[in-house]
């Protein structure tokens, strides 16, 4: 029987990553015996284990057993199948490291997928989601022979989930970002952009999938509009799961790893530069995605950016300096989608945002069908479709030797 072992880390690389590769591998490998390894993530909501089994599982290892297997010389408990014959270890989230040590002790060849092309020795092959990853992997010095381009997972992740029921006329989703230093002021922000269109567009949902990595208190910070100022936001009243707006706008809070299925029921987002205009892209949703320059030292920059806003007494405008010079010379769109295709394909705006002057942008895409059809379908034809998971699993079970049935 063969064993092919997911190593994977937190709740986001389980729902985009994992599950659409479980399926596939339960489609493929029928017989096979399917694992996942957890290993250490700092954003882990300390659930995963549970979630990896409803994905269809057989065996889930835990972050504290991959750790305590790292001082011996055997695999996580459990994962050392004796009746096991050929295998395969996947990498799917976390170090590059990881599958590569559970590989080595398993006596499987180590494989790994990610959108970035970092290379470690001892994996059989690096897979990845399309030619722009895998010309920089080959500029970072990695053999060719060792790439393979299988596809984006985020988009058989999107096409999995099923639309959600009940949506708005319209369906607006909106976002506020996943860095509790910079939501706390946009949340007062997204209250009043909804607000100003509650009142316009009456049938309309609006929905927040809120992400994981948000502190509690940073979401009701927000919404009680502590620092509603910054971008002449206003404060909510937040009942349950549903935010009130003051003038009866309603704002439904719902887990981040729904948001799949309401992008699938989606209109229209409004949400701030992020992997997400990418997932939206995916599922044909035309955003509106804003860069508010209004407190350019609280927009979250990654490297030096972020150390620059962090020394004594002239960090934050050190800071603004650098997010103003970056956005100054920024010659490429800040969605992924526009920045792919080259196409003015999501709406982006930046600069001095007011809430009122974004909810005008968003009701005028809203009420030109025209002009939101052909956003919609330029998305389709472009951006990634599904079939990665296919792709992965078939070219793994070739180079490990594995019988795995032809794609449908």
């Amino acid at each position: 029987m063969a064993q092919v072992v997911l190593v994977s880390n937190g709740p986001g690389e389980l729902y985009t990553w994992v599950r659409p590769v479980l399926a596939e591998l339960g489609r493929a490998l029928p017989d096979a015996r399917l694992s996942v390894a957890l290993v250490p993530c700092q954003f882990a909501a300390g659930n995963e284990a549970e979630v990896a089994v409803t994905f269809g599982a057989q065996h889930v290892t835990t972050p504290a057993e991959y750790v305590r297997s790292l001082a011996g010389k055997s695999a996580p408990k459990g994962l050392a199948d004796p009746g096991a014959g050929n295998g395969a270890v996947i990498g799917l989230g976390g170090s590059a490291g990881a599958p590569v040590n559970i590989a080595r002790r398993l006596g499987f060849p180590a494989f790994r997928y990610s959108f970035e092309p970092y290379w470690h020795a001892g994996l059989e092959l690096l897979l990845l989601p399309d030619d722009r990853v895998m010309q920089r992997a080959l500029k970072r010095g990695t053999p060719e022979a060792s790439l393979r381009v299988v596809g984006n997972l985020v988009a058989d992740a999107v096409e999995a989930s099923e639309p959600a029921p009940g949506p708005g006329s319209p369906h607006v989703l909106v976002f506020a970002g996943s860095r509790d230093q910079f939501a706390v002021h946009l949340i007062p922000f997204m209250i009043a952009m909804v607000d100003r269109l509650a009142a316009r567009l009456p049938g309309a949902r609006f929905v927040w999938p809120v992400s994981r990595l948000l502190d509690a208190s940073t979401v009701s910070a927000g919404i009680a509009g502590a620092e509603a100022a910054t971008l002449s936001g206003i404060a909510g009243r937040r009942e349950g799961d549903i935010v009130h707006t003051p003038s009866g706008g309603r704002i439904e809070l719902v887990p981040e790893e729904d948001r799949y299925a309401h992008m699938r029921a989606a209109d229209l987002a409004v949400t701030i530069p992020g992997t997400n205009t990418l997932e939206l892209g995916v599922a044909g949703v035309p955003a509106v995605v804003m860069l508010p320059m209004n407190r350019p030292e609280l927009i979250p920059l990654e490297g030096a950016g972020h150390w620059l806003g962090l020394v004594p007494l002239i960090g934050r405008y050190l800071k603004r300096y650098a997010v103003k010079l970056f956005v100054e010379g920024l010659s490429v769109p800040v969605s992924l989608p526009n920045r792919i295709t080259g196409e003015d394909l999501m709406v982006e705006v930046a600069g001095r945002l007011h809430p009122d002057g974004v909810a005008e942008t968003a009701l005028e895409l809203l009420t030109d069908g025209t002009d939101l059809e052909r956003r919609r379908l330029r998305l389709r034809e472009t951006m990634p479709r599904p079939g990665a998971a296919a792709e992965l699993v078939r070219t793994v079970a070739e180079r490990a030797g594995l019988n795995a049935s032809p794609a449908a």
